[in-house]
């Protein structure tokens, strides 16, 4: 595997080093940061520069945040964290009806691509989208403001929308890094006793999972006056039909109240909060990268939604986390949103919280 470091405004290449160690860490709950080893005395590169990695299948591109040569001096030590974290920045969010992915694109590019902070514009990205149609609504208060991994996070869970990047060449040269957004792949199923895992973990937060919201409508509405509920079921996907035979037992309710100008949103909001809480549940294991089940990164990646067969209990859940660690042939794949670790634990609750 080599490194390549590119310059953080023109994406010219600053310079480059065979890595002999390094653990990468994509993960779309908790932000972590990614190490190299690099064989070379120190690299011509400065923190807030870009590390993009060649002769291996993660596509992985991160922001470099330290670099650090060793005491004898053979070797630079290398920290990053994913590019992906760029749209952690806090932008004024508001309300929309229409197709999710459009949003999106336009949030990401009024950030970085046409702001009125040239210095805050990235002059090599470009935010692009497939062309299929994700229709529905997202309300705000007025003057809010919010995170875009926030609503990337929303509309993941209600839309199936994901955001993947990838760097672009001509001519040999890499000339842009594109953020792409895509429907995430549903329909995977994976039972833990296949050969292609291995060292299987299973937790679960101590809290029951919400598999009904209830939204009742304020005093003050004049136009919407009816009470809606939306269930989850046990395929994952959300219903408000109250009779359908797939409802999860034992109910568990959340009951909410909304304003006339929430109303075109509450299915978002209902299909965010039953996955939200249906991913309460950390399933770990080692994964063959290449496999004739789930081969990483080509059948399998961060945002994917899968059916899981554990032992003794079948899960909707999310790819949400791969580690490789010095290993061409095995990576640890993390499904659901619960972290096990306290400073994970710490790192997620800032997270909701808008800590970043």
């Amino acid at each position: 595997m080599e490194a390549i470091f590119l310059d953080s405004r023109t994406l010219g290449v600053k310079d480059h080093a065979p890595v002999s160690s390094y653990s990468i860490v994509i993960d779309n709950v908790v932000p972590q940061a990614s190490s190299f080893t690099v064989n070379k005395e120190s690299v011509s590169a400065a923190v807030g520069d870009y590390i993009a990695l060649r002769g291996t299948k993660a596509n992985y591109i991160g922001i470099v945040s330290s670099i650090e040569s060793d005491e004898d001096g053979h070797v630079t030590d290398v920290k990053s964290k994913d590019f992906i974290s760029i749209l952690d920045v806090e932008v004024r969010l508001k309300s929309f009806s229409g197709n999710m992915s459009v949003y999106l694109l336009n949030l990401i590019r009024s950030a970085f691509v046409v702001n009125s902070d040239p210095l805050q514009n990235l002059p090599f990205l470009t935010v692009s989208r497939d062309d299929e149609t994700a229709n529905g609504a997202l309300t705000f208060e007025a003057d809010e403001v919010g995170s875009i991994s926030g609503v990337v996070s929303t509309l993941n869970k209600a839309y199936g929308l994901g955001i993947s990047y990838s760097l672009v060449t001509e001519d040999g040269r890499i000339s842009a890094i594109d953020l792409r957004i895509t429907k995430c792949r549903k329909g995977l199923v994976l039972r833990h006793d296949a050969g292609c895992i291995s060292n299987l973990k299973v937790s679960e937060s101590n809290s029951q999972s919400v598999n009904k919201v209830t939204f009742y409508p304020e005093e003050a509405n004049e136009e919407h006056r009816t009470t809606e509920s939306f269930y989850l079921l046990s395929d994952g996907t959300v219903t408000q039909d109250s009779g359908d035979g797939k409802r999860l037992l034992p109910v568990s309710v959340s009951a909410k109240t909304y304003s006339d100008d929430d109303y075109s949103s509450l299915s978002t909001t209902a299909q965010s909060e039953l996955l939200s809480s249906s991913l309460e549940h950390s399933i770990t294991f080692d994964l063959l990268i290449e496999n004739g089940v789930a081969s990483l990164f080509s059948d399998l990646e961060v945002g994917d939604f899968v059916e899981f067969m554990a032992p003794g209990k079948t899960y909707q859940t999310m790819v949400t986390k791969v580690t490789i660690k010095d290993s061409a042939y095995t990576a640890s794949v993390t499904l659901g949103e619960y972290r096990v670790s306290l400073t994970e634990k710490i790192k997620l609750l800032s997270r909701k919280r808008g800590g970043n």
